[in-house]
């Protein structure tokens, strides 16, 4: 996550100073020289790769915005000469984007779970019908390494409530205590439609769990069979072999990617861009980092290049359409 990338390049950076004697003056290590901070990069190439060494030194540049100090040495050019020099060096490792989760994969991988035959299938299956249909985080419907339930960061059972009631729900409403959007931990509510008579229904998913494995309240909302939270770990070895029974490639796929599939699949329905931002909870076009462009479209759009439409009238922009001039 951002934070932990944050809290790693802060804490790097100090321990490097203070094992190189990089002290100012006063016995200071910030505000960070520039020889500091140069050594420092130096030292990290080959390492981590460019791309880490830019978010350390964002980092860096924090825990001096938070003291209330400068921090120039970032924009140097001879820091952002370095990092070029340095990538230029070592290269970049291959970046393997995560593949989707799109709705025919989590209907093939949701066919080999057996959710009112094996409890454990249950679970598994509610989870990921809630991860895909609510566009969730990894980090908000699993525990962490530490696999420690806490009510003011993780799921709980009260923080479901089905609408408008449990008999004949339409949809469900979850609360999740701490998002990455939710610095504040205030708490963000997110609805979830009901789609009767389909295998992905997160709603009929999570009032089946409900039913079969009842909990108390402030339980955690996903349980492994050994009773402890629903950890990352356990819950991607899971969808791994129900992946492999599919015939799928389970290496291609990870937690992350039921947000990604679900993107992607509402981007190729059409959704505007606002719509999009406004189901994944994202702030800022970020979401298009995880939408998977479908190929046949892409195609069909260069296609179309090649035809001649002719244009009665002057293009005019959207948003001036309707538009009256003041006098």
């Amino acid at each position: 996550s951002t934070q932990k990338t944050y809290s790693m390049g802060q804490r790097q950076f100090i321990q490097f100073a203070q094992l190189h004697n990089l002290y100012n003056g006063d016995g200071s290590i910030i505000p960070a020289s520039q020889p500091a901070i140069l050594s420092w990069v130096a030292s990290l190439g080959g390492q981590v790769q460019p791309k880490t060494i830019k978010s350390y030194l964002t980092a860096v540049r924090s825990l001096h915005t938070d003291a209330g100090l400068p921090f120039e040495a970032i924009d140097s050019p001879l820091v952002q000469c370095l990092i070029r020099g340095i990538k230029r060096y070592h290269g970049e490792k291959e970046h393997r984007p995560v593949q989707p989760v799109t709705l025919p994969v989590l209907t093939a991988l949701l066919a080999q779970l057996w959710p009112s035959i094996t409890p454990r299938h249950t679970v598994i299956y509610a989870a990921c019908c809630l991860a895909y249909s609510g566009l969730l985080r990894s980090g908000e419907f699993t525990t962490g390494k530490g696999g420690r339930f806490n009510p003011s960061l993780n799921l709980s059972h009260d923080c479901v409530t089905f609408q408008p009631n449990f008999a004949n729900p339409t949809h469900a409403r979850i609360t999740l205590p701490a998002s990455k959007t939710d610095p504040f931990r205030r708490g963000v509510t997110i609805t979830v439609a009901a789609a009767p008579g389909r295998p992905t229904c997160p709603v009929t998913a999570l009032k089946a769990m409900f039913t079969e494995l009842p909990r108390e309240h402030d339980a955690p909302l996903f349980e492994q069979p050994d009773g402890k939270p629903l950890s990352y770990s356990y819950f991607v070895r899971s969808i791994c072999d129900a992946l492999t029974l599919a015939s799928l490639n389970p290496n291609v796929f990870a937690g992350h990617s039921f947000r990604r599939g679900a993107a992607s699949e509402v981007a190729a329905t059409g959704y505007s861009d606002y719509k999009i931002q406004l189901l994944g909870r994202w702030r800022s076009d970020a979401y298009k980092l995880y939408v998977e462009n479908d190929t046949n479209r892409i195609l069909q759009l260069s296609f179309l290049l090649h035809l001649a439409h002719t244009q009665m009238t002057p293009f005019e922009p959207p948003a001036l359409w309707g538009f009256t001039a003041l006098a």
